[in-house]
């Protein structure tokens, strides 16, 4: 059945006549006949009577009309529902965030975003940098937050930060006495690594292993806090990015030195689907982000964002 005919038959009706409809429709009345009788021949059935100069459905007709009417409520619920999404008057964005950057970033950025925009639900999915980036592949959410990895070429990746990836280890641990500590020694001790899929490692063992290097032995664990409590405990060391550990640093729980002729870093993007289009509130989130941003220094840019939003 064509939507086009039974809109005609439809406002034919709800108008009570031809000429009405045409002008409600901004077409020529004899479209409109031409719709309605196009339907009826579709249909096999009359569905209008002309009564003296009064129009009257048939029983068909008022068949038709009925849902017609729900037809075209639900077309309009539609309509509204989806200029309610570009008006923000309502939407739900689903993000991929690593665990630092959603124990971190996120509890900095969502409450001002949200304070802005309050009918866009956010959901958080934690995972490593490389399965983000696989979610994403999969579409089980629009954008990621992401410790950069290499990136297939159906990702696209906007820069947003950068952090230090920091060295730690107990106060108490041997080491701690240094200066600063080269990695062939650290080599000789145990460390302990976040997992497999992390950018953190990807960075860290590239420095090893350009070295010729190998640690000793090695731990991995995919939880951060559980990482600094072994090293907190003197069961090695580890490297995690300096907004995970500064408040253990400050406090003298954990302990940082610097690496001989090295330094490592970690760039943190937002990436989605190359060619997608993005619902209106991911690319609200998106801009939103990019109001907030400061390409060389993660823990500036939560001092910042922090001030902002205890200030506003």
């Amino acid at each position: 059945m064509n939507l086009n005919q039974l809109r005609g038959f439809y406002t034919v009706l709800k108008t009570g006549s031809f000429s009405r409809a045409a002008e409600e429709l901004c077409v020529t009345e004899p479209a409109v006949f031409i719709q309605v009788r196009s339907l009826e021949r579709h249909l096999g059935f009359t569905l209008l009577d002309k009564v003296g100069n009064e129009l009257h459905p048939t029983a068909a007709g008022r068949i038709l009309y009925e849902y017609g009417e729900k037809i075209f409520t639900l077309v309009d619920e539609a309509v509204n529902a989806v200029q309610g999404l570009q008006d923000l008057k309502h939407g739900h964005l689903r993000v991929g965030v690593t665990q630092a950057l959603a124990q971190y970033l996120m509890p900095v950025l969502i409450p001002g975003f949200q304070e802005r925009y309050p009918h866009i639900t956010v959901s958080m999915d934690g995972g490593s940098s490389r399965g983000l980036v696989e979610g994403i592949l999969q579409q089980r959410y629009e954008l990621a937050v992401v410790a950069r990895v290499p990136y297939p070429d159906k990702i696209t990746s906007i820069p947003y930060t950068r952090d230090n990836i920091l060295l730690i280890i107990s106060p108490h641990h041997a080491l701690a006495k240094k200066e600063q500590v080269s990695l062939a020694e650290l080599a000789k001790e145990p460390v302990i690594l976040t997992g497999a899929k992390s950018a953190v490692k990807f960075s860290v063992w590239k420095g090893f292993e350009k070295r010729g290097l190998h640690p000793a032995a090695i731990i991995e664990a995919g939880n951060i806090e559980f990482i600094k409590q072994l090293v907190e405990k003197g069961k090695g060391y580890a490297f995690l990015a300096s907004v995970c550990v500064l408040e253990e640093i400050r406090k003298g729980v954990l302990a940082t030195i610097p690496i001989e002729d090295e330094s490592f870093t970690v760039d943190i993007d937002v990436i989605h689907l190359r060619g997608r289009t993005l619902s209106p509130a991911a690319s609200t989130f998106l801009a939103f982000m990019q109001e907030h941003r400061k390409s060389d220094s993660l823990r500036i840019l939560t001092d910042e964002i922090t001030k902002k939003t205890t200030t506003s």
